[in-house]
């Protein structure tokens, strides 16, 4: 028997209505929100302010935590080209050490995911909205009103996902340090040296991010005190010639090496380490960044904004409040944060650069150690919450 396509589902929103969940932000952790309230026979309508997908600043580096969660909702990362990683190195100058990651990580564009979680929870049921900016979000008696210029829309609750970006009423502290990311076609002999890695390479003012993804492209990351950026400049080929001068390595990594987009993108403030400790509103559930921001490159802040995406709808389905979910949430993140941020630390100090790269060398396993400190655990749970109603946390 062939297979009948479901009914259409209406249109829950038009200029103004009352619905159940409204999503703010339709990145991994808004769309994994809406993806399980939909695939559980909830209406959920997401507000993305992109009209079409876009890059973002942030890692395309997948742990198995994050995979085994992509692939509970259904996303065959595989099929989407995503390369396989096995091993750690940790460079400054000239000085590298490596070693067995404690799972096989993946590499795969933010791009192309983000798009196709968010295509997930449309298929699922999910009306998606694209182009449309929020303004504010404000609890009201018995749900929430979501304002988006001149529209207004009502729901019983709604989930703060816009990732980095803050909504005027509900800031983060920002911290001292600008993001960048670019895509490059290395060439050929640069690119088999990051064959099955994940590359971290400390210089002085920062530290850079590198792994291959689909199609034999090349993501680097990396994070700049603002003088630094202010004395060579935000341009490519500036900091090009900054990073090769600080690393022979990095130099040969760049070398002939193509960009992808006329020059980085950037993001500045952002505050890691932030734990939003304190619930907005009963029926308002901070995801992603806007509850948690790990540091970068040493935690796994795309497990955290789908889990928490997950977990909330959970909630949501369990009648939970948001206050109930952020509490758990932030137990559950307090020990993964203590190693983070503790391991950032020697990141962002020069003088520690050259002594964690001689002490990895010298205690390997301590790099598979960290790895597994600075990972979000316990993703049984979610393999075994397939009904209705069963809590994450």
């Amino acid at each position: 028997m062939g297979e009948v396509d479901p009914p259409p589902r209406k249109c829950l929103y038009s200029l103004m209505a009352d619905g159940p969940f409204i999503a703010v932000g339709g990145g991994l952790a808004g769309a994994a929100f809406a993806l399980e309230l939909a695939r559980n026979g909830e209406d959920v309508l997401v507000l993305e302010s992109t009209a079409q997908p876009k890059h973002k600043v942030c890692g395309e580096f997948l742990s198995a935590e994050v995979q085994t969660l992509l692939d509970y909702l259904g996303l065959d990362l595989k099929a989407m080209g995503a390369t396989s990683v096995g091993r750690f190195r940790l460079a400054a100058g000239n000085r590298c050490a490596e070693a067995p990651l404690p799972f096989r990580g993946a590499g795969l564009s933010r791009f192309r995911l983000d798009q196709s979680l968010l295509q997930a929870a449309e298929a699922a049921g999910a009306e998606v909205r694209r182009g449309i900016a929020v303004s504010s979000i404000e609890p009201t008696a018995g749900g929430v009103t979501v304002k988006t210029g001149s529209r207004v829309f009502r729901a019983s609750g709604a989930a703060l996902a816009t990732g980095k970006h803050n909504l005027r009423a509900f800031p983060r502290r920002p911290s001292g340090m600008v993001g960048f990311k670019l895509q490059l076609r290395l060439q050929p002999e640069a690119l088999r040296t990051l064959h099955d890695v994940v590359q971290i390479l400390m210089f002085d003012g920062g530290y850079i991010g590198a792994c291959i993804i689909e199609d034999e492209l090349v993501t680097l990351c990396w994070v700049m005190r603002p003088a630094l950026v202010q004395r060579i400049g935000p341009a490519w080929h500036s900091q090009a010639a900054y990073f090769s001068a600080q690393s022979e390595m990095l130099g040969d990594l760049l070398a002939g090496a193509r960009p992808e987009w006329d020059k980085p993108i950037a993001i500045a403030g952002i505050p890691y380490g932030y734990l939003r400790r304190q619930p907005i509103a009963s029926n308002i559930f901070p995801l992603g960044d806007q509850l948690a921001v790990i540091p970068s490159f040493t935690g796994d802040g795309m497990a955290i904004a789908v889990f928490s995406g997950i977990a909330a709808a959970r909630a949501v389905l369990a009648g939970d409040s948001a206050a109930t979910f952020q509490r758990r949430m932030i137990r559950r993140l307090r020990g993964q944060f203590h190693w983070a941020g503790a391991v950032n630390l020697l990141f962002e100090s020069t003088m520690m650069h050259t002594v964690s790269v001689m002490g990895a060398a010298l205690l390997p396993g301590a790099i598979t150690w960290i790895a597994n400190s600075t990972r979000i655990s316990g993703f049984e749970e979610v393999m075994a919450a397939q009904g209705p109603g069963r809590r994450l946390l």
